[in-house]
């Protein structure tokens, strides 16, 4: 059996990033204050974070997501349209 790559999400909102970073802190069974404690973060600014604050520092935010294992890709946006209609 081949490894999979894991599935790649779109976020575009900090709320979709702080709900997705909950989301992954769960699956993983972690509270708040031992994610916090292992990113070098108050469990204030991880609350904060996941809560969707605009203004959270993007320093600590890449501590959060590599704590959990997780990682920022950049790519540019596709139109909806394009989407949609998958080529061969």
């Amino acid at each position: 059996m081949e490894n999979q790559a894991p599935p790649t999400l779109s976020v575009r909102t900090p709320a979709q990033l702080g709900n997705l970073v909950r989301e992954q802190r769960k699956k993983r069974r972690l509270r708040q204050d031992a994610v916090a404690s292992l990113s070098n973060v108050s469990t204030g600014f991880l609350s904060d974070f996941e809560n969707g604050k605009p203004t959270a520092e993007i320093g600590k935010i890449l501590q959060v997501l590599a704590t959990l294992g997780l990682e920022v890709l950049v790519s540019p946006r596709i139109a909806p349209a394009t989407r949609q209609k998958a080529r061969p």
